[in-house]
């Protein structure tokens, strides 16, 4: 049995999928599905596996990270965790944004809280697959999380995403682009905003796209502000260096 697991484990950490369910076990132990299960329970109380939902599991030590973006698919990882991956922010999320295709209810693992944000598929773009402890993550590039955060900004506070604006590798193009892509306008109007805020003008590329109804820069905040004629913004969230 001893051997066996060895084999086990070492199969599993070939696979590039993390997360593996009970059918997929029966297989590697060429075992009907009951006794996989047995199986796994077994391996589950010797803390060689853990269970991330029901009859899905990933080995001990998996990282949170790894297990939340390999359980749906296509996801990946966005908003205020996105940013944390990248050392972009110094806020130690406790929740991770899982963005999907498809809705699924919450999970708790770890100690964190895995929360999975649906979005129509003509705005699920913009990620890359990164290894990540010796397995596979998948996750928003920076622009797109910037964008993402700007959509549904409850997801992560928008002064976090003006501070990340400021890191000189972004790509404005594609930042833009992305912007675009969304098609949404008040986020281009937040984009084009807090871009000008930094010193770059895209007010030509996203004129077009903008609206005269005047929309919250901060809708968590109350809606009280001086307003912004260019971009139909009620400015009621000022950052520390805007002018």
């Amino acid at each position: 049995m001893y051997v066996k697991l060895l084999d086990f484990i070492r199969t599993l950490e070939t696979y590039e999928k993390p997360v593996f369910t009970v059918n997929e076990v029966s297989k590697v132990i060429d075992a009907d599905k009951k006794y996989a299960r047995i199986y796994l329970n077994r391996l589950k109380a010797k803390g060689v596996v853990e269970a991330v939902e029901r009859n899905k599991y990933v080995l001990a030590g998996t990282h949170p990270y790894v297990a939340a973006t390999n359980l749906v698919f296509p996801s990946y990882m966005s908003f205020l965790t996105a940013l944390y991956y990248y050392g972009a922010t110094t806020q130690i999320p406790g929740i991770i944004y899982i963005a999907s295709t498809r809705s699924k209810k919450s999970l708790t693992l770890k100690g964190y809280s895995l929360e999975f944000i649906k979005l129509k598929k003509e705005r699920f773009f913009g990620y890359t697959r990164e290894r990540f402890q010796g397995k596979f993550v998948f996750v928003a590039e920076k622009e797109k999380l910037i964008v993402d955060s700007l959509f549904l900004p409850r997801y992560c506070p928008v002064d976090e995403i003006y501070s990340a604006m400021g890191d000189e590798k972004l790509n404005i193009d594609t930042l833009v682009e992305y912007g675009l892509r969304m098609d949404s306008v008040v986020t281009i109007k937040r984009l084009g905003y807090l871009l000008e805020k930094k010193g770059i003008d895209v007010y030509e590329r996203l004129k077009l796209r903008l609206n005269k109804k005047y929309d919250l820069l901060n809708p968590l905040l109350p809606k009280k502000g001086e307003k912004n004629i260019k971009w139909r913004l009620i400015i009621n969230e000022v950052f520390s260096d805007a002018e």
